[in-house]
């Protein structure tokens, strides 16, 4: 029978937490996908960063010091806070917001002008400074 620790409970929250983020970076990559918003993908990357963080805490909880482990797990989980982002749902279900499905869908071409409107605004904005 396994024993009961405290190291056992700070390795079920760092799987957690690892489990939450990677299914929030999933959510932000497949929403970005279908809408190209690029805020979308910045949430994605930034996601990346806080699992890879989280994993490296959870792993180092048992071999070489839980405080330091736990640090890194909360360091990660602030990393993967929620941005500002474009409202993509208008009246899609809670089980369709939960799995990503968004109810605006853009072609490709409709995000790449965007895409170049955004490029040229910042063009703009460098002039001006």
């Amino acid at each position: 029978m396994v024993e009961f620790t405290l190291i056992n409970l700070y390795i079920g929250i760092g799987i957690f937490a690892y489990i939450a983020i990677l299914y929030l970076t999933y959510r932000d990559m497949r929403i970005f996908r279908r809408t190209g918003y690029f805020s979308y993908r910045k949430g994605a990357f930034k996601g990346i960063i806080a699992s890879t963080l989280v994993l490296l805490g959870t792993f180092l909880i048992p071999g070489f010091n839980e405080i330091i482990g736990l640090a890194l797990i909360f360091v990660g989980l602030m990393i993967n806070q929620k941005g500002k982002r474009e409202q993509v749902f208008t009246n899609a279900s809670a089980l369709d917001r939960f799995l990503g499905k968004t109810d605006l869908v853009r072609t490709p071409e409709q995000i790449r002008d965007d895409y170049l409107k955004q490029q040229e605004e910042a063009e703009k904005k460098k002039k001006k400074r």
